[in-house]
């Protein structure tokens, strides 16, 4: 009898471990677009301030070992930046994706052959930003600007060979059929992938997993912060991809940078993957994740001893601006890149 009820109790004390263990294990896989957005016809003050913005989110993302998708239009690589990418390039494997020309684009007021001109010149710039004979720079990806697109964006997207397209929220802006989907999947009738932007209910709404719009609607830093890690143990419990869209003049500055390495520090600790957005693409039709590595292996034209050894510079005008102390606000090389 005795024995009996042990055993009873044994497989009782089984059964209730069970869903804890399997939740333990589930896993979610995090993929971060990070939009690099700066103003059109930018003056020289508001480049540098973009490019700051940027190398630090593009610091605390690597420094953790994880990885990025850097959303780019035509007025960032057409500007000093373009620097800055070509060495990110070689010394990481954060991925290009394109936008159009400007922040605020409207490419459904355009036609057809005025988009796939406008995104075509995109796609040579993005390919453009690498160091020649050390790196290669594929575009595969694309999101339009204020998430506005049409018909004619598809013909242009399957005609330039793009693999996807992130102008999708889960829920709210989806193809049809798709409302539920938090995965990427295949536009019915186009050779590209929907790339759907995480959702979340905020304040009885269902609002995209994106700084900028939540910073504008009077979001705090750390409800922010919050709601990111809220929706990392969703992902986590429920196994889905969280796919959060950040912009450099939002969480690259302030109290929204600091509840990025928040965010961050907390991922790490929860020991999540963390993706470019091609390799959640490949993840979701292929079950299974191989990362891609973009790193160069060695470097043509350079000696056995010398290897790659790059490291990241950035060249910085003559100071202008001093403190109150007297001194710089900030001290930065002044050398010549790469």
């Amino acid at each position: 009898m005795k024995i009996t009820i042990c055993l009873l109790m044994g497989l009782i004390l089984v059964a209730m471990m069970q869903p804890a263990t399997s939740q333990e294990e589930s896993k979610a896989t995090v993929a971060l677009l990070v939009d690099v957005d700066m103003p059109p016809s930018p003056s020289q003050d508001q480049e540098y301030s973009a490019e700051d913005n940027l190398h630090k989110m593009y610091a605390e993302i690597k420094n953790r070992d994880m990885t990025a998708t850097l959303l780019l239009n035509q007025d960032v690589l057409a500007s000093r930046i373009r620097l800055l990418l070509a060495q990110y390039t070689v010394l990481s494997n954060f991925e290009f994706a394109i936008s159009g020309k400007h922040t605020n684009d409207q490419l459904s007021s355009m036609s057809l052959s005025e988009q796939e001109e406008l995104i075509e010149r995109s796609i040579e710039l993005g390919k453009a930003a690498r160091v020649c004979g050390m790196s290669e720079v594929e575009v595969l990806g694309f999101m339009p600007s204020s998430f506005d697109q049409n018909q004619d964006t598809y013909k242009v997207l399957d005609n330039l060979g793009i693999q996807y397209d992130a102008g999708f929220q889960a829920g709210l802006i989806y193809e049809p059929g798709h409302k539920d989907d938090l995965w990427p999947y295949q536009v019915e009738g186009h050779q590209f992938y929907a790339l759907p932007i995480s959702t979340v209910e905020f304040s009885g709404e269902l609002v995209p997993l994106y700084d900028r719009q939540m910073n504008q609607s009077g979001v705090s830093s750390t409800d922010w912060q919050d709601t990111l890690k809220s929706k990392l143990e969703k992902s986590i419990a429920d196994g889905e991809p969280m796919v959060v869209l950040l912009s450099t003049s939002t969480s690259g500055t302030g109290d929204y940078f600091d509840a990025l390495k928040s965010f961050l520090n907390y991922a790490r600790s929860r020991e999540v993957t963390f993706v470019n957005a091609r390799d959640l693409i490949s993840l979701a039709t292929n079950d299974s994740l191989t990362l891609t590595d973009r790193r160069p292996t060695e470097c043509p034209g350079c000696s056995e001893e010398e290897g790659i050894g790059v490291s990241i510079s950035r060249v910085m005008p003559e100071p202008t601006n001093l403190t109150e102390e007297g001194e710089l606000n900030e001290t930065m090389e002044k050398e010549a890149v790469i």
